[in-house]
């Protein structure tokens, strides 16, 4: 990280920070400020915060409307930095002792700039070490999530979710075959269509075998989830260790719902290297150990053609981005992946569950 130079400078990475906030900040929290500089979290272009360069070290300036959503997530981050979790960004508590601070009906609050670079899931060591980060952060969290539950909320029901999804790819086949001139982009989901559904209804018998609503509550299989679990999302220190500079969007929940999503991840940014998924697998187990059933639920929700139904959707339901053409070869990519993560995740699991023979 890099001070700016000028004074111009300094104005011009500032702008959009209130200037009463930034004439006050220094107050407090009993900063020598040297100067601020907007920035933007890689992937989440608006989740916006402010880098304050002080005497005193690097920080990061949050403001955020003064919800309960807000606080809650304040009351997450405080208890995990209380009860030592020592990968996520410390919060710097005012010169009141208070971890937040109102300004004009807005909450400010202040964190520290965790050192390293963005992690990268195609990078061994780092893949291995997030894997390892996550199962310490549902470990710790299953003791505390009881407390945050009422108001953190849970994800929507896995078994639920996913058969809207399945519903939804028949929606788009009944609008690809009912359109008076098809497009390419309808011609190729009719030809993928029965591919597609009979992986997704393959995923949703083997989750049907478990009573879901059940083991949601259940302690030992829930805690906090990230929900994104990207590279991305961490920073890398230059000894390997990963940090959280954030959370965001948390919510409680299966535990394995994190997991399979940053093995998924995995799988995309290395062509599909099962060998590198089972050491993030076996990082992951060494900090929480994984239930049977959460084998089984992993690989009946990392086999659902999910992303196939995030093109369909965008192209028959959302605000279409892409061209035509271009959703057209989006989908067929999703198509070729498919395939792909369906074998990577028997290959990952199918041995230990006995799927090697019947799927």
């Amino acid at each position: 990280m890099q001070y700016p130079t000028t004074g111009e400078e300094v104005q011009e990475q500032a702008e959009g920070l209130d200037v009463n906030l930034s004439s006050n900040l220094a107050s407090f929290y009993d900063l020598n400020i040297t100067a601020v500089q907007a920035g933007i979290q890689p992937g989440k272009e608006d989740m916006d915060f402010w880098i304050v360069f002080a005497q005193e070290g690097v920080f990061r300036l949050y403001l955020r409307e003064k919800t309960e959503t807000t606080l809650t997530l304040l009351k997450v981050w405080e208890d995990l930095q209380d009860h030592g979790f020592s990968r996520l960004a410390a919060l710097r508590p005012s010169v009141t002792g208070d971890i937040a601070v109102t300004f004009d009906n807005r909450l400010a609050y202040l964190t520290e700039e965790p050192e390293g670079r963005p992690g990268e899931l195609a990078v061994q060591a780092d893949a291995v070490e997030i894997g390892r980060c996550l199962g310490e952060l549902h470990v710790l969290s299953q003791d505390l999530l009881p407390s945050w539950q009422d108001i953190l909320g849970h994800y929507r029901p896995v078994e639920s979710s996913l058969t809207a999804l399945r519903e939804d790819l028949e929606l788009f086949r009944t609008m690809a075959e009912h359109r008076l001139y098809p497009t390419g982009f309808d011609l190729l989901f009719l030809k993928i269509y029965d591919e597609a559904a009979g992986i997704a209804d393959q995923s949703l018998d083997l989750l049907a075998e478990f009573p879901l609503d059940q083991l949601d509550n259940e302690p030992c299989w829930s805690g906090l989830l990230l929900r994104d679990c990207h590279g991305r999302t961490f920073r890398v220190k230059d000894d390997g260790t990963p940090r959280l500079p954030y959370l965001d969007r948390i919510t409680g929940g299966l535990c394995v719902r994190d997991l399979v999503t940053l093995l998924d991840n995995v799988g995309e940014y290395t062509n599909w290297s099962v060998a590198l998924a089972t050491r993030v697998l076996d990082a992951y187990r060494g900090e929480r150990c994984l239930y049977q059933e959460e084998i089984e639920l992993m690989y009946g929700l990392g086999i659902f053609p999910r992303k196939v139904w995030e093109v369909g959707y965008e192209y028959y339901k959302g605000r279409r981005n892409q061209s035509e053409p271009a959703a057209a070869e989006t989908l067929r990519q999703e198509w070729e992946k498919m395939a792909k993560r369906r074998e990577y995740w028997r290959l990952l699991l199918g041995d230990e569950l006995g799927y090697e023979n019947r799927h």
